[in-house]
This record gives structure tokens, sequence and C-alpha cells, in this order.
């Protein structure tokens, strides 16, 4: 097994430390402008095409799958029992 020197360690360390930081303040800036009252306006034109996109590539479903997922679930826990 190698060994890591106390140099590495502390340089991993300090890099571990520095992103951590880094996200905390980078979900801070995500969360301030999700909150912020004009960004839906400053967005909307990204917003509006996403959702037309969406409808326009949508699919009909006759159902909603719940019935299936349940099959499946059934399918597994017959599994684990035998």
């Amino acid at each position: 097994m190698l060994k890591m020197k106390d140099t590495d360690r502390k340089t991993i360390k300090n890099w571990i430390d520095i992103w951590e930081k880094a996200g905390t303040s980078l979900q801070e800036i995500k969360f301030n402008e999700f909150r912020s009252d004009n960004y839906y306006q400053k967005n909307q034109q990204l917003l509006n095409e996403m959702l037309h996109y969406a409808f326009e590539h949508r699919t009909v479903r006759l159902s909603s799958g719940l019935i299936e997922q349940q099959k499946i679930f059934m399918k597994l826990y017959n599994q684990e029992l035998e």
C-alpha cells in the first residue's frame, strides 16, 4: 500500500476546504438569483423556449405509469421472497 506524504495530505485537505467553501458560496449565489424579484423577467425567454420545446416534443400517455411501476415492484418483491 502506498503511503501519502504529510505535505500531500495537507494539500488535499486545503483543496477540499477550498471547494467546500466555493460550493457553499455558489449555492448561496444560485439561491439568491432564484429569489430575486426579476429572475423570471430576466429569464422569461429561456424559460418559454424550454416549455415550448417540452410541449412540442411531448408524448401522449394513456396512463401515469403507476400501474406498471407497481407491477415491477411486485415482481422484484416476489423475487426477493424466492
